[in-house]
């Protein structure tokens, strides 16, 4: 790859040198009664180090849900970028009490990533070394690490697997357990609701489903579109962070023009919502949480650019933003309680090499990777008789 294209590469600040490298609900786990390892997330000062290489990500395939949440191996569900007009500024939560959820009660574990990657050895330009990698995981597992030195309040848990046919792949997902998937069908506060709600009608606004310029009529229609949460495009990319290759799966809010065939995550575009910064304490809290974030899920992904829409208490959208995604460290550097990326990158380098070195039997052997906030530890843990998650079934092997 030449300089011309490693220029366009969204990196975390000037310092960071980067790379272009291609390369149903389950049961209560039973631990081992062996001692778990153990990690501690402090002191930070420890990944305070030179930038571990990043590779930019190179995009394997594609696939799409459509709105009744089924899987294909195409882009019919991209998006095309088109701003919305605030004159007059439309509301976030019109159309609310129309929208069509997805069943949030379903565990769909990482059947549409592993699937996708079923299709890559029918597709002739591929090469064997861009479909084989070190770990299979979704970028918000990623984000989740990147993110875990400053949300150290926010517990979480992960579950791991390796596979089984020597390749050494370590699969992971998010730990939902019944409870949490229960607890994802009950009622939420209207307040809650509406900011749930707010960052879907968003992107409903900013979306095409053709390419622009729109017609008057189409902008019209958009207004009023039903926002249906079962619909996703997905881009599946291969990186490298420190030496730990990464196949990973993410979803894309839409594109600016035509998809490229090569690195068309230099067009995608994140559309997220906030409150209107209009004290300094919301400017403050908006730098040190929202915008790690934002930086985080953009930088893993290699999209270039952040669209913020700023909404008032009503949920009436006031302001548009674009956020250069390599920007964002600039932004918050020198301030006080503030993040620092070569932290958040090199904690998880570290996390990645104390999985591997402790996610050792081969499938079906299953481990719980989790971060308490109390202890403020990550530990992993062995366990028993727990189902694979990486054996697709033969429902996910229709499509």
């Amino acid at each position: 790859m030449n300089s011309n294209k490693r220029k366009h590469l969204p990196d975390p600040g000037p310092n960071c040198p980067t790379t272009t490298t291609i390369s149903t609900p389950t049961p209560t786990p039973t631990p081992t009664p062996t001692m778990a390892p153990r990690f501690s997330v402090h002191p930070l000062s420890k990944y305070r180090l030179a930038f571990p290489t990043f590779a930019e990500p190179k995009e394997l395939t594609s696939f799409s849900y459509d709105d009744q949440r089924t899987q294909h191996m195409d882009n019919r569900s991209l998006k095309y970028y088109h701003p919305p007009s605030l004159s007059p500024p439309p509301s976030l939560f019109q159309g609310k009490h129309r929208q069509i959820k997805r069943d949030s009660t379903v565990n769909e574990h990482i059947h549409g990533l592993l699937n996708a990657l079923q299709t890559l050895p029918d597709k002739q330009h591929q090469q064997q070394q861009d479909i084989s990698a070190d770990f299979v995981m979704y970028r918000g597992m990623i984000t989740r690490l990147f993110t875990t030195p400053y949300s150290l309040r926010d517990s979480w848990s992960m579950n791991a697997e390796r596979a089984a046919d020597g390749s050494g792949t370590i699969y992971i997902e998010d730990n939902l357990s019944p409870e949490d998937l229960k607890a994802k069908s009950e009622p939420v506060s209207e307040m809650h609701e509406n900011l749930m709600y707010s960052g879907y009608k968003f992107e409903t606004l900013c979306v095409l489903d053709k390419l622009p310029p729109p017609s008057t009529q189409q902008l019209e229609e958009r207004l009023d579109a039903v926002v249906n949460t079962n619909s996703e495009y997905c881009s599946v990319f291969r990186t490298k962070l420190g030496s730990h290759s990464i196949i990973s799966g993410a979803e894309i809010d839409c594109i600016d023009g035509i998809k490229p065939a090569e690195f068309p995550s230099r067009q995608y575009r994140e559309l997220k919502t906030a409150n209107i910064l209009d004290t300094r304490r919301k400017t403050e809290s908006f730098e040190r949480f929202k915008l790690l974030k934002f930086w985080a899920q953009s930088f893993i992904a290699g999209i270039p650019v952040v669209t913020v829409g700023f909404r008032d208490q009503d949920g009436v959208l006031q302001a548009l933003e674009d956020i250069r995604t390599r920007e964002m460290p600039r932004r918050v550097r020198g301030k006080p309680n503030m993040w620092e990326p070569a932290v958040c990158m090199n904690f998880a380098d570290q996390i990645l090499h104390f999985i591997k070195m402790h996610v050792s039997e081969p499938s079906p052997t299953q481990y719980r990777v989790a971060y308490d906030a109390r202890s403020q530890e990550v530990q992993i843990t062995k366990l028993e008789n727990q189902p694979s998650f990486i054996s697709l079934s033969q429902k996910h092997q229709q499509l």
